[in-house]
């Protein structure tokens, strides 16, 4: 029977998402409150019966949007398939049940008896719960150069993940800012370093970049400027006085980077090309204007 083989793919498909949310709570990315919250309605719903069956993924479905990111590529694709497989398949047994119940209402069917003894097939009913979409915002970031064109990154991470990387210092830009007036804002409050839109060329690089920090999810375009910063080899140090509370709990150091060693770095740095294009930014410098605004990843 067509609605009885759909149910049973339907029952796959929530399977596949109880095994996968299980092990999103075993490993190790939530804190203890929304672990021991996703194993207790992973284990309703993996053994309510089918009449309760609706309200038990309901329960998991919304807690799965209002968990963090999941930070854990593997895993997030994983609960990400069997979310897609559980919308899918719940709309196929929701089409059988229909046409089923269109077929036993029919008055042919009814008359010569055709629709057997059998109750009819109830819809599964839940909802399609879809996590929020992502903060779009713009930001402005600053390639800065000492007198020895060392570049200087920035060391971060974020607590709830456990990952790190080097980037440039730069953020969001807020209401009634320019991206000059947003990129030397934040270099100050980073770095404690000084700048005037004026010592800016740029923007050179545009990039767009999809991330999740400190459980929201992201949306940027990001564009960057360079700048020589004033300081020298052996004047290494920067006042970091003006950070915010979140920028002094995820900002973790900060360094003055060599091409050569920075062509050899093994962490995360963004952007990822910045090694091949420093050049670029030196050029402009010297120039004292970007060529043309270049897209880099």
């Amino acid at each position: 029977m067509r609605t009885e083989a759909a149910w049973a793919a339907l029952e796959g498909a929530l399977a596949r998402r109880v095994v996968a949310a299980r092990a999103v709570a075993a490993a190790g990315g939530l804190d203890q409150p929304h672990a021991d919250e996703l194993r207790a309605l992973v284990t309703v719903a993996d053994t309510a019966t089918r009449a309760h069956r609706a309200d038990a993924e309901n329960d998991l479905s919304r807690a799965l949007v209002a968990l963090p990111p999941v930070h854990e590529p593997e895993l997030a694709l994983q609960l990400a398939d069997a979310g897609e497989r559980v919308t899918l398949a719940r709309r196929f047994y929701n089409d059988a049940v229909r046409d089923t119940r269109a077929l036993r209402g029919d008055r042919f069917t009814r008359v010569f008896g055709l629709a057997g003894r059998a109750a009819l097939p109830d819809y599964f009913e839940i909802a399609e719960h879809r996590r929020p979409e992502p903060v779009r915002r713009t930001a402005a970031r600053v390639l800065l150069l000492d007198d020895a064109d060392r570049v200087l990154l920035l060391s971060g991470t974020d607590p709830r993940a456990g990952a790190s990387w080097w980037f440039t210092p730069g953020g969001g830009v807020e209401s009634g800012e320019d991206l000059a007036q947003a990129a030397v804002r934040e270099v100050a409050e980073e770095t404690g370093l000084q700048l005037a839109p004026g010592d800016l060329v740029g923007p050179i690089w545009r990039r767009t970049a999809r991330f999740a920090f400190v459980g929201v999810d992201y949306e940027q375009t990001e564009f960057y400027f360079a700048a020589r910063s004033g300081a020298h080899p052996g004047r290494d140090e920067l006042d970091t006085s003006g950070r915010t509370e979140l920028e002094h709990q995820t900002l973790t150091g900060h360094r003055w980077w060599e091409h050569d060693d920075l062509a050899e770095i093994r962490e995360q740095v963004f952007p990822v090309e910045l090694a091949d294009r420093l050049t670029e930014a030196r050029l402009a410098l010297d120039r004292g204007e970007p060529a043309e605004v270049v897209e880099v990843r």
